[in-house]
């Protein structure tokens, strides 16, 4: 579904991503790592964000950056949310379903997956972190893609709003969808995914299914 070889990607004199190898199977996948360890690095340059210095990646079989039709077919939702503050968010969904080739059921079904639905009408710049985070969730479901990218989709939600959010992450899984998610909070999405890939220092120090994984990010990131 995504695969990367030789991927690297330089900020300047930062090496954020070092000759990254990996291949990234159908299903739930959960990237984890240290912060600056290139895992959002890895997701915005899939999601078709940032351009690769070197190397290659692919994803559903085709380059976002020599093929940006591929990017209709890949729903994504960063973090921090990359929102127009000035648009509603009901304009910005029905935006991003239009450059998907979605219609406006899409969008309310989006919103209301994740609790969107009450506040959508109101300008995005009078958001708190909460809904704008609802709201960034919701883009990346709109238009009926075939992968989901989701960085930190438990960021900035209280507690109901995250058990509502691995709930629609559980759905979703279970109907079929392919999800790549990154997660400080990582132990609940171990639990429910196919596939684990440890980012740190630029590379991939592990990947494989969770219970291989695991173990390694017990070690790494003890409670």
């Amino acid at each position: 579904m995504v695969r990367a070889e030789k991927l690297t990607k330089r900020f300047g004199s930062v090496l954020a991503l070092n000759s990254v190898d990996v291949e990234v199977p159908e299903g739930l996948t959960v990237i984890v790592g240290p912060n600056g360890g290139g895992k959002s690095t890895f997701l915005k340059i899939a999601a078709g964000a940032y351009r690769p210095t070197a190397g290659m990646i692919k994803v559903l079989g085709e380059d976002p950056w020599k093929n940006e039709q591929i990017k209709r077919r890949i729903g994504v939702s960063f973090d921090p949310p990359a929102l127009p503050p000035l648009r509603t968010g009901l304009e910005w969904l029905e935006y991003i379903s239009e450059t998907r080739g979605g219609d406006r059921e899409s969008v309310q079904k989006a919103a209301e997956m994740f609790g969107a639905g009450g506040f959508i009408g109101k300008k995005i710049r009078d958001y708190s972190a909460g809904m704008r985070k609802r709201v960034s969730l919701a883009q990346a479901f709109v238009g009926d893609p075939e992968v989901v990218f989701l960085d930190e989709p438990l960021a900035n939600l209280d507690l109901k709003g995250m058990r509502d959010v691995m709930e629609v992450i559980r759905e979703e899984h279970k109907n079929g969808l392919n999800l790549v998610v990154i997660s400080h909070i990582w132990r609940p999405f171990m639990e429910i995914a196919d596939y684990a890939v440890l980012i740190a220092a630029g590379r991939v120090q592990a990947a494989g299914s969770p219970e291989d994984v695991y173990p390694l990010l017990e070690k790494a990131f003890p409670l």
